[in-house]
């Protein structure tokens, strides 16, 4: 009985580790959607600095995207919370697509809040479009994870 048991909890935790690294884990990198590579100039940043994304197309299409619209999210346990989100009350998006070949790449810059806590944060990239023309979604459409102090 407690050998099938063990074998049980074995199994168990392989199939979890098996889901989560399918999904890119709950903590972790994001950024590859098969479409995008997302990553960020650094990996730690302090309250008020400004800080870079850069989005590659790794597709083999040429994709449309909008870099307006995004939000700062933070960790807290196992998941991700809103702490900001572009545009401000005092500012607005254009809702134009602009195209991104296979292969280029496109920089932009966020703001790190002075009145944000120190932890772990991403930025999601809501106007990303994928092959099919449909935006990605969250982990899909996230930087890295990287540390506010």
């Amino acid at each position: 009985m407690r050998s099938q048991m063990r074998l049980s909890v074995a199994a168990m935790a392989m199939l979890a580790a098996a889901s989560l690294s399918a999904c890119g884990g709950l903590l972790g990198r994001g950024g590859d959607s098969g479409s995008y590579d997302i990553g960020t100039n650094r990996t730690t940043y302090n309250r008020g600095n400004v800080g870079e994304a850069t989005i590659r197309n790794t597709s083999d299409k040429t994709l449309e995207y909008n870099l307006c619209q995004r939000r700062l999210e933070r960790q807290v346990d196992r998941s991700w919370i809103t702490a900001f989100e572009w545009p401000t009350a005092d500012s607005a998006c254009t809702t134009e697509a602009r195209s991104l070949a296979r292969g280029q790449s496109v920089n932009v810059f966020f703001d790190i809040p002075t009145g944000v806590p120190a932890g772990t944060y991403r930025v999601v990239f809501i106007g990303l479009l994928g092959e099919d023309g449909r935006a990605i979604s969250g982990d899909r459409a996230a930087t890295p994870s990287f540390e506010v102090r």
